[in-house]
């Protein structure tokens, strides 16, 4: 019974690995994806017992699935699209979950992720229904052997504790210098070779510096900008970005992080002033339940530190996005940036812990 149980992990393993790697898909090809996608996770369901049911049409309304955990019923929804999905879709899963008995609870899985102001929508004076699951946490689920279930009971803690209905699972990703993209917990500078190099995963509460930002964008320039201070700094500190998935969730997510990993660890939150960095402030203030944090709040947006036109960038596709900032993140003068720009100079301090 063991080995056909780990035989079967080993398969959906093998099976996600593949539809990860699935290169330049055409159309037909990412609808058959999608098809897979659906497949497999049907198969991750039955492997943890949590009775899942396929896709069906209840008063024409198109359903995903469902799976039953703890004597409740989770309605389902995937999808596998190439850009974050915006709130309006989130919208039409949460009217779903709604039309059901009351106190169902809806679970998206969105392998794009979401766009930055998807999540405050749901949020904000509304009902919480939904808990979102993106690519890393089915990276942590299947890649890392966590399990679904286990994610998903700390997600729906997270929920009722904190009102926090997206909660990072795990780290974000970084670049390591000349490297391509890994997955990593923190970096570290090797004082031999005069680099700083990725890392095994470590014990949460050992990292010196827990950054919460709002969106990948901004996860990919804080990334490359902490791994060029660290390295110019010959700095041994340990850092681990991760993303709220929204300004106004910030307070939430951080407040569900510190009480339940991080009371040994400093905090700091990067976020955007958008014309108005003292209310964002007293919006940090009131919501964050904890001292230990300090802030960095670029104005209006992180954008100005790289002297980008955010508005002209964001037309582009994700991807291209990404790497435009990513690549003026490693290009800034920082010491310049530094020496004009006050927000900047504190997150500067915080990566060094100065």
């Amino acid at each position: 019974m063991a080995t056909n149980l780990a035989t079967n992990l080993d398969c959906i393993k093998e099976e996600y690995k593949k539809l990860l790697n699935l290169a330049n898909p055409d159309a037909i090809a990412k609808r058959r994806r999608g098809y897979d996608f659906e497949r497999l996770l049907n198969k991750m369901f039955s492997s943890e017992q949590l009775e899942p049911r396929t896709g069906y049409r209840p008063a024409g309304e198109q359903i995903d699935g469902s799976i039953y955990l703890d004597g409740r019923i989770y309605i389902l929804e995937a999808k596998w699209h190439a850009e974050p999905l915006p709130a309006s879709t989130l919208y039409q899963f949460k009217g779903k979950v709604e039309g059901k008995l009351a106190g169902t609870i809806g679970i998206f899985i969105s392998m794009s992720g979401y766009a930055e102001d998807a999540v405050d929508a749901l949020v904000l004076g509304k009902a919480l229904n939904i808990i979102l699951f993106d690519k890393r946490d089915l990276d942590a689920a299947i890649s890392r052997n966590i399990g679904f279930t286990n994610i998903l009971k700390l997600k729906l803690r997270k929920a009722a504790e904190e009102g926090a209905i997206y909660f990072p699972s795990e780290g974000e990703i970084v670049t390591a210098e000349k490297e391509p993209f890994v997955e990593i917990d923190h970096l570290r500078f090797d004082s031999i070779t005069g680099r700083v190099l990725t890392m095994q995963s470590v014990v949460a509460t050992s990292a010196d510096l827990l950054i919460v930002c709002e969106g990948e964008i901004d996860r990919e320039v804080i990334a490359t900008l902490s791994e060029r201070i660290l390295n110019n700094g010959g700095s041994n500190r340990s850092i681990k970005i991760l993303v709220a998935m929204g300004k106004m969730t910030i307070p939430r997510v951080a407040n569900a992080l510190w009480n339940t990993f991080y009371t040994e660890s400093k905090m700091l939150i990067v976020v955007d002033g958008d014309g108005d960095p003292v209310r964002t402030k007293e919006m940090l203030m009131s919501g964050i339940e904890f001292d230990e944090w300090t802030s960095s709040i670029p104005n209006p947006a992180i954008e100005s530190w790289l002297e980008l036109d955010g508005s002209d960038i964001r037309k582009s596709r994700m991807k291209e996005r990404a790497e435009q900032y990513r690549q003026s993140a490693s290009e800034l003068d920082i010491m310049e940036l530094k020496k004009r720009d006050e927000e900047f100079e504190r997150f500067y301090n915080a990566i060094l812990g100065i």
